[in-house]
């Protein structure tokens, strides 16, 4: 009885979540997945910065220990960084952002504010 209920309440969460973002389960994990990713990026690059006085690239990130991102990464997602002296922005954007699907992969950032932003 009480695997029914759980089961029930599982679909009818993620009806919900699919009518709200107009996205696939698939689609929702994946763009929650590169929400946290962007996250990790924006928390490596706050360490970064307290160590090297200066914000970094991806690869500065990634070559301090700071970051280890997957390559490619399984999302289908590639992340950059733009930094200046006073902040960054992390990108992330889908391989497939110039196809009919790219609405079910939104173009995501970060910045030092730490809110992530351009999500469905």
């Amino acid at each position: 009885m009480t695997v029914a209920i759980g089961m029930g309440t599982y679909v009818l969460y993620m009806k919900s979540t699919m009518a709200s973002t107009g996205g696939t389960p698939v689609q929702v994990i994946s763009t929650t997945t590169v929400k946290m990713q962007l996250l990790n990026i924006a928390q490596a690059e706050k360490a970064y910065y307290v160590q090297n006085s200066a914000y970094g690239t991806i690869a500065d990130l990634s070559s301090s220990g700071w970051l280890t991102l997957k390559t490619p990464d399984p999302t289908g997602y590639a992340y950059a960084a733009e930094v200046t002296p006073d902040g960054f922005r992390v990108t992330a954007h889908h391989g497939d952002a110039s196809s009919a699907t790219s609405k079910d992969y939104p173009a995501m950032s970060i910045d030092q504010n730490m809110k992530v932003e351009g999500s469905n």
